[in-house]
């Protein structure tokens, strides 16, 4: 079923980048974007990683990200730990199993859309190393941003639509956190 503005997210479990366990209720009281992305190596993934950790100290102290990979643990944590520590949680969902449960959207066409649209942004994330060399995961997943409150409930959602790397603007993500 498609997450929608009110619904509660039920408990997510997946390991961390790190292999560590993770709860989503270990973000009670604290908003959260919680952001279905690519594969490990994604390159548009990678670049809205980066952003989001450099400008981190924007958001204020009451919200935190939460991105879920498909991808096996091993294959994430070699992408992830190109970007050093970061102040956020990054999953591991290598079965799967919660993009389904969401149905959270493969599609060749928006995959097409972004390669063709947002060419000059893959240039720039692979003279970062955002190279996906090792392509382990669906490639073609359109990515979703899910905005939670403090009480766990969605407040707003955003179902890439022009492509597979279309996410919530970062003014709109701050603007949530901040209010």
């Amino acid at each position: 079923m498609r997450i929608k503005k009110g619904d509660k997210i039920e408990e997510i479990v997946l390991p961390r980048h790190d292999g560590t366990p993770f709860k989503l209720s270990e973000t009670k009281g604290k908003k959260v974007l919680l952001t279905f992305y690519r594969i490990a190596g994604c390159s548009f993934c990678n670049l809205r990683i980066n952003e989001l950790q450099k400008r981190f100290s924007e958001f204020g102290d009451n919200f935190t990200h939460v991105g879920i990979f498909h991808s096996p643990v091993d294959n994430l944590g070699k992408y992830m730990n190109k970007h050093g520590d970061l102040p956020f949680t990054i999953l591991a969902d290598e079965e799967f199993t919660y993009f389904k449960k969401h149905n959270i959207q493969r599609s060749f066409l928006k995959l097409l859309a972004a390669t063709i649209l947002k060419a000059h942004k893959i240039f720039p994330a692979m003279v970062k190393g955002y190279i996906p060399l090792s392509i382990k995961g669906h490639f073609d997943i359109a990515v979703t941003d899910i905005l939670i409150n403090e009480d766990g409930v969605v407040e707003d959602v955003y179902y890439a639509k022009s492509d597979v790397a279309d996410h919530f603007t970062f003014d709109r993500v701050r603007e949530f956190s901040l209010s």
